[in-house]
């Protein structure tokens, strides 16, 4: 949310980013896999969509080919990913979610109710199994192959591109999809600093906790309406979302008495403990206990009070503080998730007893 401005710390700020692409970028020529692409013809023009690793090594890498731009654009992703020791994969899910990605947002097809499709998909010139999902206005495809000697998983999702001319093939040569992503970022950063900030807007001063609950009603609504829809929520948060998230970051620093960087963070903790709460606890579906639960959580976290929740708001910032590990102890952070739960429930019993 924040804008860097022109001077000696956005300065040095670019200079941290194009030394981590350098670095980024050599341990992607390394990959210990291979990564597949398109071949040609193929949309235009390419970039790097994703990549990702573990323990420091590059795990999956993600091609993209055309333009993010509205239908009927083509596009084209695909991911190569290492998937020993991973397990069965969901097949269904795994389309589902490329499906709800790539479709025309503002006609989804409804999900569920498809079971995915055998088709062949050549790779190199020879033929490969893959299990595929067609909704009409988009397609998604995956297969688990064993290439070079490492097992890999690969999916393929797209707009606006005919199944029937894709074919993949071996990536050696990287910089096309690296040079595109650097145009593209430095491009960013130069606008960066020449629009105005947040902190520049024009916003009445917020009275209390005003702004922290427009701003939890508008992401719990966004979550429970991205759950009831029952894939990942695609649609828009609106044109004010940003002035709502930075009226409760100006509320918050005047409230906590905290810095800039010090109350985004406590927003963005507090907003993601209601709306995992949306998620997680079914008693949030009370929309009185919802309420208390919402206004305890922004006085906390606003004030720093202990009210009824308070064993719950401090084992939501242990869970909090662990996810900001990288990477995440698992066992660490499911024991986390389960104590937060299990004090939430405990507020919740002792409502009930009086």
């Amino acid at each position: 949310m924040r804008v860097v401005r022109p001077g000696p710390e956005r300065d040095a700020f670019i200079q941290r980013i194009r030394e981590r692409w350098v670095a980024d970028e050599a341990a992607l020529r390394q990959a210990p896999f291979s990564i597949l692409g398109l071949a040609p013809p193929f949309p235009n023009p390419v970039g790097l969509s994703s990549f990702g690793s573990v323990n420091g090594q590059i795990a999956s890498v993600g091609l993209q080919y055309g333009a993010s731009g509205p239908t009927p654009t083509p596009l084209v992703t695909v991911s190569t990913e290492v998937s020993a020791d991973r397990g069965p994969v969901p097949v269904t899910d795994v389309l589902q979610n490329l499906l709800s990605e790539h479709e025309d947002v503002n006609h989804p097809s409804p999900p569920g109710g498809r079971d995915p499709e055998a088709a062949e998909i050549p790779i190199d010139g020879v033929p490969r199994r893959f299990r595929v999902l067609d909704s009409g206005r988009a397609w998604a495809a995956v297969a688990e192959l064993n290439l070079d000697d490492v097992a890999l998983l690969v999916t393929i999702a797209a707009r606006n591109w005919p199944l029937a001319e894709v074919a993949l093939t071996h990536v050696t040569d990287l910089e096309p999809f690296f040079a595109a992503r650097r145009q593209r970022v430095e491009a960013a950063m130069a606008r960066a600093g020449s629009q105005p900030g947040p902190e520049d807007w024009d916003l009445p001063p917020a009275v209390g906790l005003s702004a922290h609950q427009a701003l939890a009603d508008r992401m719990i609504a966004m979550t429970r309406e991205r759950m009831a829809a029952g894939f990942p929520f695609h649609g828009s948060l609106g044109s004010d979302y940003a002035r709502l998230w930075e009226a409760a970051t100006r509320a918050q620093m005047e409230l906590a008495g905290q810095g800039r960087d010090g109350a985004e963070d406590a927003i963005h903790s507090a907003i993601n403990h209601l709306c995992q709460l949306v998620q997680s606890a079914n008693w949030f579906g009370d929309s009185d206990l919802a309420r208390d639960a919402t206004a305890e959580t922004l006085d906390h976290v606003a004030y720093r009070r202990d009210g009824p929740s308070a064993e719950a708001q401090r084992a939501w910032s242990r869970y909090w503080d662990l996810h900001g590990q990288q990477p995440p102890a698992f066992e660490s952070l499911s024991s986390a998730q389960e104590s937060w739960l299990a004090a939430w429930q405990r507020w919740l019993d002792r409502r009930q007893v009086t």
